[in-house]
């Protein structure tokens, strides 16, 4: 590698800054440009998204016009094939539990021994 005074250096770079000034494009020019770019893509990407809002808000709306729409006729089906003799309440199986004896409180006097030792009492006199 070969040294380079600091003559030689600082007239390399004053070379290539003039090379670049004289190839840039004047920055007012650029600014201003980037301005005018700016402001019409925000008015198209604002008049799309708009119209993109107004397009999902009434598909939206259609579709629970739809479902509801479809839900008063099931309804209407329902309330017309069933009477009142045949209704049951939805929570009578609540009241009957399969395994009532196992829900029922234990007896008052009760022992562990109730179900080993036989009913049968022995007197002494026996």
């Amino acid at each position: 590698m070969t040294e380079i005074n600091d003559n030689e250096l600082h007239a390399r770079f004053s070379a290539v800054r003039d090379q670049d000034s004289r190839v840039a494009p004047e920055f007012r020019q650029l600014w201003n440009d980037a301005e005018k770019s700016a402001l019409t893509h925000r008015s198209g990407n604002r008049s799309n998204t708009r119209w993109a809002a107004v397009a999902a808000a009434i598909l939206i709306a259609a579709a629970l016009l739809v479902g509801k729409a479809r839900d008063l006729r099931r309804d209407r089906q329902t309330a017309s094939a069933q009477t009142i003799t045949t209704w049951q309440s939805p929570t009578a199986g609540l009241l009957q539990p399969p395994a009532r004896d196992l829900l029922a409180p234990p007896p008052l006097l009760s022992s562990v021994f109730d179900g080993v030792a036989s009913p049968t009492l022995q007197l002494k006199s026996d």
